[in-house]
């Protein structure tokens, strides 16, 4: 712990095994089992009598770790797989709540050894609900404090605990950890990337580097180089080559030099085209619909400002509705690269469970949107025909204005999903993307050749030409990151919608709605204006539709 290789990186309460030996302890390893939730609450009776028969007690002579791998169902050996470890974590933090909501106890005697524990190790936890700082990892063998803006962070409000997340901030990101193994990335530090950030290996691993198939790709074009310099240099050697026609070679090589021409032209030109959609994407139509479901709420804050059941609930059906209709755009959108029935049951595409468990979506809600296409769409159907509805029970002011303004704003958030599902499926023309593809590989092939032919021609030579040799083996190594990079950086931001690393957070733009909706309803309910006296805020009063009657239409003198 002190030489920082063991950190706490769940949030929320979790059992932690840590091996110390010598530091105060008696037993060469000590047990330690930390609630990181409350280090003031004991350790459930539960828990103490199964930490003894399944793992030992203190000073029992068991390795912590291996008696830590085989509770959790790990292998022995390193590190292992995080996310799986997370996620038995999520597991075992539910058994625990389980455990202390029915009340359980632990004895004076695990009591003590819990709190001697704690002084030891010092651990100090929170909630990762409060407003004070995210805790994040371990810096050098001391904790340091991250921060999140309080607009995304979960909603803290008991009522609102549906929506769970959590962040892992340090001073070069700040990600969202949305559970089930998937992290988004909610903004990296651009002073700090600039300058010494570019080469920590969270970073690294966030790019095409990370990828196996870009030093595969560098392998196997290196083969080849090596494959083309022995026949060269078994050619020129039975051919009887002397010197002048192996520098007379060398110097022709400039093939890859007119291909980069077009290649670069059209690369740059297809990934500009591209850059643009995605910016058009998050800056235009995914942000009118987020403005137009702010902006609905801003008016039900206004035209329901009480503090009873009936004004609450529509203003809260208004907001979930608004949110739901985003969390259906983006399984809508996830849909658009799905290509087998496995990926449909790994992303969850049609599953509407976990909308459910957040609180987005009723039992019959869910049975209406059953095989409905374009679900998305839908709720802005139920937010008009809600309106509707108010206006002729008399519930809004001004009611034939309002469902004018309501359906206007139900049209620009429609028109915004369809946009973005049309953007999503409409990709350049095949003969487009494999001409640019096929002369990118074609361009990184021919690097290939010229090297090999480089190098068996000098082998041959005798007298290797060293600047030239350095040229070609440095351009054949960086080219293929860059020009497949740049084809990989395209594939990744062509749907934002999915589930990599640097796509768009669903969980972080639901608290961040949220947030910003309860806040409107939150500051209509005591506006600066009320007293102890008056403490109603003000709002129109609710009218019937009234249509004036032509009398020149109807003969009443024929009743």
């Amino acid at each position: 712990h002190e030489a920082g290789h063991y950190r706490a990186t769940e949030q929320e309460s979790v059992c932690v095994c840590v091996r110390a030996r010598g530091r105060g302890f008696d037993s060469s390893a000590a047990h330690v089992f930390v609630y990181l939730n409350s280090l003031s609450t004991a350790m459930s009776g539960h828990y103490r009598s199964l930490s003894e028969s399944t793992m030992g007690s203190p000073g029992s002579g068991k390795d912590p770790l291996d008696v830590w791998r085989g509770w959790y169902g790990g292998s022995g050996g390193g590190g292992g797989d995080d996310e799986a470890r997370e996620d038995i974590h999520e597991r075992t933090l539910r058994t625990v709540e389980e455990h202390q909501t029915n009340g359980t106890r632990s004895s004076s005697s695990s009591k003590g050894w819990r709190e001697r524990c704690a002084r030891s190790l010092k651990f100090a936890a929170g909630r990762g609900r409060s407003e004070r700082p995210w805790e994040s990892s371990m810096s050098r063998g001391r904790r340091e404090e991250g921060y999140a803006p309080i607009a995304d962070l979960p909603p803290k409000d008991e009522e609102d605990a549906s929506l769970k997340f959590k962040y892992e901030v340090d001073d070069m990101m700040r990600v969202v950890y949305e559970g089930a193994g998937v992290r988004k990335i909610a903004r990296y530090n651009e002073q700090k990337l600039v300058r010494d950030g570019w080469m920590e290996r969270k970073v690294y691993k966030t790019t095409f580097l990370a990828s196996a198939y870009c030093w595969l790709q560098i392998f196997l074009l290196w083969f080849l180089a090596g494959l083309v310099a022995v026949l060269v240099y078994g050619l020129l050697k039975a051919c009887g080559a002397n010197a002048k026609t192996v520098e007379s070679l060398q110097r022709g090589l400039s093939v890859s030099s007119t291909i980069e021409i077009f290649v670069a032209f059209a690369l740059g030109t297809y990934i500009k085209k591209t850059i643009d959609i995605w910016w058009e994407l998050r800056h235009q139509t995914l942000q009118e619909l987020m403005n137009v479901i702010a902006d609905m709420c801003l008016r039900m804050a206004i035209y329901f400002p009480g503090r009873h059941y009936e004004d609450k609930h529509a203003r809260e059906t208004i907001m979930r509705y608004g949110i739901l209709s985003l969390a259906l755009l983006f399984q809508d959108a996830k849909k658009v690269d799905v290509w087998s029935r496995k990926q449909v049951r790994d992303l969850g595409v049609l599953d509407l469970s976990d909308l459910q468990r957040e609180k987005l979506l009723t039992t019959r809600e869910a049975a209406l949107l059953h095989n409905v296409p374009a679900k998305s769409q839908m709720c802005w159907i139920w937010i008009s025909s809600l309106f509707t509805k108010w206006c002729l029970d008399g519930r809004l002011p001004d009611p034939l204005g309002n469902q004018d303004t309501m359906l206007v704003y139900s049209e620009q958030a429609r028109n915004a999903i369809s946009i973005i599902l049309a953007q999503l499926t409409t990709q350049f023309p095949l003969s487009y993307s494999h001409l640019i593809i096929f002369f990118c590989k074609v361009y990184v092939t021919t690097l290939a050749v010229e090297a090999g032919v480089t190098l068996g021609s000098s082998l041959l030579q005798g007298q290797t030409n060293y600047a030239n040799l350095v040229t070609k083996s440095f351009v054949l190594t960086v080219s293929p990151i860059v020009y497949q990079g740049l084809l990989e950086l395209k594939e990744r931001v062509s749907n934002p919608f999915r589930n990599d690393m640097q796509d768009y957070s669903l969980k972080m733009f639901h608290a961040r709605l949220r947030n910003e909706c309860c806040g409107f309803f939150k500051c209509a309910l005591d506006p600066p204006y009320t007293t102890a006296e008056d403490p109603e805020p003000s709002r129109l009063p609710p009218q019937y539709i009234e249509r004036q009657v032509n009398t020149a239409m109807y003969d009443f003198d024929a009743y």
